[in-house]
């Protein structure tokens, strides 16, 4: 009878779609990544029958920085895993779509120009995520998040969060 119950609850019970709780300091660093790598792309496919230097230059970049952009993705990835693998990709695939379309009509107060030296200076990194990161940052990327932030336990920065709980300052 036991077995019988707990069959008819597995079944009738509804499964939540894939949705990760909040937002790691290193999964909100991938998401200024991959923003400012959508934004990008799209671009250059916006732009490449204006200026085709933009799709040359982006299609470089992704060249050069496909490991660190594969990395990006796989933190992003980590993000939604969890449960069911199918409802976790499907909720990535979404959370990747809402990215792009924020970008489908182009990037307030920037042209095809603009997009050409950002990009180009996206591909003259080393390529590590570290790098990048930082040009998402000098950017003022803000990435686009479907859950809040993690809160540190302790709150500050990772490095004087990490000093007070080994008791250093």
């Amino acid at each position: 009878m036991k077995k019988l119950v707990l069959a008819i609850l597995a079944v009738t019970v509804p499964v939540a779609p894939a949705q990760a709780a909040c937002w790691t300091a290193e999964q909100v660093s991938a998401a200024k990544v991959r923003d400012l790598d959508t934004m990008l792309m799209v671009a250059s496919l916006r732009c490449r029958h204006t200026n085709v230097g933009v799709l040359t230059a982006y299609n470089g970049y992704v060249v050069r920085q496909r490991k660190a952009l594969v990395a990006v993705n796989d933190v992003l990835r980590s993000h939604y895993a969890g449960g069911d693998k199918r409802a976790a990709m499907n909720a990535y695939d979404n959370y990747v779509t809402k990215v792009a379309n924020r970008y489908g009509a182009g990037a307030a107060g920037l042209d095809c120009e603009d997009m050409q030296s950002i990009v180009e200076a996206m591909a003259a990194e080393a390529p590590q995520v570290d790098a990048l990161v930082a040009v998402a940052e000098r950017a003022g990327v803000e990435p686009y998040l479907d859950a809040p932030v993690c809160e540190r336990p302790f709150g500050g920065s990772a490095l004087t969060t990490a000093a007070s709980v080994v008791g250093r300052k």
